[in-house]
């Protein structure tokens, strides 16, 4: 659209998101603004330059995405194997059978997106992948990205041993003769064959970004929070230098990634890189921290010990003492911390710490706006703390089921009956907790909102039957679909710094919105996640038409 001219979209079916949750039929947008939201009767006053009739279509704000590994997702689409989806570990081979074959000249074989159900315990074998490809490193993710399968070839070109040793979180799988097996979980741990991975130039993320925006604007996001931006990497630069040339279409907000083994490494490079690529599409305000790791690595930090067995409750992958030093510093610098928890304890240390903030800086108690993500296993004594510190939970509802393979193997035999539990919604927002929504994709591999709407309302898979009990996780968090458009909406807004800006569809807040073929509040439940986007704009600009 020109800068200058004024478009009138009337005859709407338009949810606003505001404080009232009102609803309208016109909105007038001028200048990447809405300058009016109201009835038709009122847009007759509206002198606009174009009017669009929306024939009834449904109108929401445009989806913020809370926490999507969006950079690190593009890449995987667009350079590596892809293992999303698979039935069986045949599967997974045959896939990566295909890519080597097709792809022979490469050094290396890089992956994501296998799960760990398929592979017992201790997790997938070096010997399946040196079966494939015995002469060149193989590296190949987790669809959480908490865990990397190898082959020997990367083991010993990483120089791996019997002998090596990580820090407590980290899991070396091992032999019973004490030989690294191929499964490496957790950060530290997968650092040590991560040497072996080819460097990506800044070149290569710009391709992947405009792959990322594309795909993320034709499921109606016009915002994303990528929470791990890599110091050492060419992503911020990329990001950064397609924000000036005017190539980014949604606006990206960030946190840099943290190294617990050398928490000040970055600091000076976090303080000035975030003050010199602040703009309006791209920002970076927060820090990202990995508290403790995932259940299904057994890395997950829990208050009680894990249900098979009653001596082991996992381990904060932070000294804690380190924590609160490195915490103190980003605070003092005024950027936001943004949390990965999985586990109650480490929920419960998140908040210490935060206490020994509030304590170390009170003239930024007012400003402050912490961010925690994941949040499976939660003490509810824990809710009135997070609602003291203004937390932004930024729930994963694409979750919230009881997910083939995991409920049953994984998370039934280590959490016990605290699995029947797991990612609560409804009892936070009773206790006034603030909530976001995201899909953390690429771990999610379809980050559609709408698929997350509806599994946050049902607590099953969007294919499964919400009135079956027997498939439905924690029925008593159910929550309704205006909560989880709030969540994708405003909560995100709140999450990013962004409620001024965006979030809902109010005069003055920029031209986000979405157009869907369907009113996501009125559909039969289960039909939800089979609404089409339309059309997805930013700032005034159609960004994705269907």
């Amino acid at each position: 659209m020109s800068k200058q001219e004024t478009i009138l979209y009337r005859n709407g079916n338009i949810y606003t998101v505001d404080a009232r949750d009102s609803r309208a039929e016109a909105v007038a947008v001028k200048d990447g603004r809405f300058i009016f939201v109201g009835s038709n009767a009122q847009a007759e006053a509206i002198e606009a330059d174009r009017v669009v009739d929306l024939q009834g279509k449904t109108v929401v704000p445009g989806f913020i995405e809370g926490h999507g590994h969006v950079t690190w997702g593009s890449m995987d689409a667009v350079f590596r194997i892809n293992l999303f989806g698979a039935e069986k570990v045949e599967e997974y081979l045959e896939n990566i059978r295909r890519f080597v074959a097709e792809n022979p000249d490469l050094e290396v074989y890089e992956g994501v997106g296998w799960e760990n159900p398929f592979f017992g315990e201790h997790g997938p074998s070096r010997k399946l992948l040196d079966e494939i490809c015995p002469d060149k490193p193989m590296l190949l993710y987790s669809h959480d990205k908490h865990t990397a399968w190898v082959n020997t070839c990367t083991i010993v070109r990483c120089g791996v041993t019997k002998e090596t040793t990580v820090p407590e979180g980290n899991i070396i799988e091992r032999e019973e003769d004490g030989t690294p097996s191929g499964t490496f979980r957790e950060f530290a741990a997968m650092a040590l064959v991560e040497k072996i991975l080819p460097e990506y130039g800044k070149e290569d993320y710009k391709k992947a970004i405009r792959w990322g925006q594309d795909f993320f604007a034709s499921l109606g996001v016009t915002t994303v929070q990528d929470p791990v931006l890599d110091p050492n990497g060419p992503a911020i630069e990329a990001l950064h230098e397609m924000e000036q040339d005017g190539e980014l279409k949604i606006k990206y907000r960030g946190a840099f990634r943290t190294f617990e083994d050398k928490p000040n490494e970055f600091l000076d490079y976090m303080k000035e890189t975030s003050a010199a690529v602040a703009s309006h599409m791209f920002r970076i305000d927060q820090v990202k921290i990995f508290v403790d790791g995932v259940v299904e690595g057994r890395t997950a930090f829990l208050k009680e010990p894990y249900a098979d067995d009653p001596d082991y409750c996992g381990y904060p992958i932070w000294k804690f003492e380190d924590l609160v030093e490195f915490g103190k510093k980003i605070d003092r610098m005024g950027l936001d911390l943004h949390f990965h928890i999985i586990g109650d304890a480490a929920c419960a240390q998140m908040l210490d710490l935060l206490d020994a903030i509030r304590e170390d800086n009170p003239d930024r108690n007012e400003e402050r706006r912490p961010v925690c993500t994941h949040l499976q296993v939660v003490d509810p004594a824990d809710y009135p703390r997070l609602v003291s510190h203004r937390f932004a939970a930024v729930t994963n509802p694409y979750w919230h089921f009881k997910y083939r393979g995991f409920f049953d193997a994984i998370e039934q035999p280590y959490l016990g009956e605290r699995a029947d539990r797991e990612y609560p919604m409804q009892s936070m927002v009773d206790a006034g907790v603030i909530l976001g929504a995201a899909s953390d994709y690429n771990v999610t591999a379809v980050p559609n909102p709408l698929n997350g709407i509806q599994v946050g309302v049902t607590r099953c898979w969007v294919e499964e039957d919400p009135e079956d009990m027997n498939l439905v996780l924690a029925p008593e968090e159910r929550v309704s679909r205006q909560t989880l458009l709030r969540a994708f909406t405003m909560g995100n807004a709140y999450s990013a710094r962004l409620d001024e800006e965006t979030g809902s569809i109010e005069p003055g807040k920029l031209a986000d919105m979405v157009i869907l073929e369907q009113d996501l509040m009125e559909v039969p439940v289960t039909q939800i996640h089979k609404i089409r986007v339309l059309q997805t704009i930013s700032e005034g600009n159609v960004i994705y038409e269907a």
